[in-house]
């Protein structure tokens, strides 16, 4: 079934910014048809079309972004920005043109102008914010330039607004007409400035950019630099965010083939990472077909591709049988490699010789010497005397276990926890002894059965667990843990999984 995702604020911001675009392109429709279009001159009308169909562009461009983050293809934050400043230009660009020549609308003409000037260094700003960003370890001489660059997109901020004041690259006359300040030309250099800046960048540092970064880094600088030259010096054809937003269309798909590439190739990894988790794991039930003093069943069910919960079951000698269930502290790919090296620090452990907290100290000491990442896992351990039903066991941290007597119920053991596994380099483990009488069973699991959560996100709760276990108390461990399993389903309903799902069903014969 497929999951249902959860309604939140920032998706609902995403919605309203486009619904505000869409309604900001329909609004130069509809001003269009009021003023009408045999009152428009022709040049002016056909400026008008291209940024409408500009402004289309833009919005098919961020609804395919929007659609690949809810998808987890990529969250490329910075090009969405630039899209977004793009159609900021084009819509004052095609307000400019309609209220050309109107002297009542001459204040809105000189705010909607100084807008679309301020567009240009903003989206320059962010472009060369995308090209750094993509470097990822930027050299001294680089954050110097970075620092620069940053200083005079401010600057030609600040001279935008101070253009209302001073005419310096526009005015608006008592007619409502736009005329060029005479110093236009300076607040293009800006623009090729930056543009050729980043060319310079990505030649010295190419090899810090895949081939398709660089083809649309190229793409982005040189296509519109011919159309800046030509506005800057014939007035009447507005093309420079129009232009723009065709690179961004371009740019859009090629960087959409890279992100293609990239989730393809790393879902490999991830179903090659959970089939080694999954073969690691002792998967065929039951596991000692030749031993009649017990039985025993183990899932695991991680909450992505890949989980840092593990569990094991093995034997130290032909009496004494070891039983593991860990919980890493975290998820994805370094959980599962935290996890693989606990597990495999347990076992060679175990195989010296000694009780529960000694084995549980010294791989404590060993993991928190080579823990780097700093994570932690939470482990419980039990070794069973199958000739007697003696038991010993620790728990570094984790959930407590239940356990059934003969004739009776399923009950929690709440004891004093130790502290979990990798966090602290000197810590002191206990043991706590019992035994087991023929037909006691024990249930293990990892903190994502009582905390799994539904659509409210009320918990299932160890309540709700004790009364699914003695429900089907008398299942074989397999059953068992099916029970549990569609207990806890449906409890959950169509929430997505929140945490990696281990459960572990013992059961001793004599």
């Amino acid at each position: 079934m497929r999951k249902i995702k959860e309604f939140n604020l920032k998706q609902l911001s995403y919605i309203l910014i486009l619904l505000l675009e869409l309604i900001a392109m329909l609004m130069i429709v509809v001003c269009v048809n009021i003023k009408g279009p045999e009152n428009i001159d022709h040049m002016m009308m056909l400026n008008i079309g291209m940024d409408e169909a500009s402004m289309m562009i833009g919005l098919v461009i961020l609804v395919c972004s929007y659609i690949d983050l809810q998808r987890g293809v990529g969250d490329d934050r910075i090009f969405r920005i630039l899209v977004h400043a793009a159609f900021v230009g084009v819509f004052t660009d095609a307000g400019a043109w309609l209220m050309y020549g109107d002297p009542s609308m001459r204040i809105l003409s000189i705010i909607d102008n100084t807008i679309f000037f301020l567009a240009t260094p903003i989206s320059c700003y962010f472009f060369w914010n995308y090209v750094v960003r993509s470097m990822r370890h930027h050299s001294p001489a680089i954050k110097m330039f970075d620092v620069i660059v940053k200083a005079f997109a401010l600057w030609e901020i600040f001279l935008c607004l101070y253009n209302v004041y001073s005419g310096i690259f526009f005015s608006i006359d008592e007619m409502g007409r736009y005329n060029r300040g005479s110093h236009h030309l300076m607040f293009m250099l800006y623009v090729i400035a930056v543009g050729l800046s980043v060319l310079f960048l990505v030649f010295l540092q190419r090899k810090k950019f895949s081939k398709r970064q660089i083809i649309v880094i190229i793409i982005y600088v040189l296509t519109p630099l011919p159309v800046v030259v030509f506005s800057t010096f014939a007035y009447g054809l507005s093309a420079n965010f129009v232009m723009g937003m065709m690179d961004f269309l371009i740019m859009y798909v090629i960087l959409n083939i890279e992100q293609g590439r990239k989730k393809v190739a790393f879902e490999k990894e991830l179903a090659t990472a959970a089939s080694i988790q999954e073969g690691v794991l002792p998967s065929t039930f039951p596991l000692f077909p030749e031993r009649e003093e017990f039985d025993v069943y183990a899932s695991m069910d991680p909450a992505k591709e890949v989980g840092g919960d593990f569990y094991d079951v093995f034997f130290t000698d032909k009496d004494h049988l070891v039983l593991v269930v860990g919980d890493v502290a975290g998820k994805g790919i370094p959980a599962a490699l935290f996890m693989l090296m606990a597990r495999t620090l347990i076992k060679s452990r175990s195989q010296m010789g000694g009780v529960p907290s000694e084995i549980i100290k010294d791989v404590n000491l060993r993991l928190f010497e080579e823990n780097k990442a700093k994570m932690f896992v939470t482990i419980w351990m039990a070794i069973v005397e199958l000739s007697t039903g003696h038991v010993m066991e620790v728990n570094a941290g984790h959930e407590c276990p239940a356990i059934k007597r003969v004739g009776g119920d399923y009950e929690l053991i709440k004891t004093k926890h130790d502290l979990v596994v990798g966090g602290r380099k000197k810590t002191t483990y206990h043991d706590l002894e019992y035994d087991l009488s023929p037909g006691d069973a024990v249930f293990i699991y990892t903190d994502g059965v009582p905390e799994a959560s539904d659509k409210s996100r009320s918990m299932y709760g160890t309540d709700r667990m004790i009364e699914a276990l003695n429900a089907h108390k008398k299942d074989s461990p397999e059953g068992l843990l099916k029970h549990i399993r569609e207990s806890i389903d449906a409890f959950v309903g169509d929430a997505d999984q929140f945490d990696d799902l281990t459960m572990m069903s013992f059961v001793y014969k004599g």
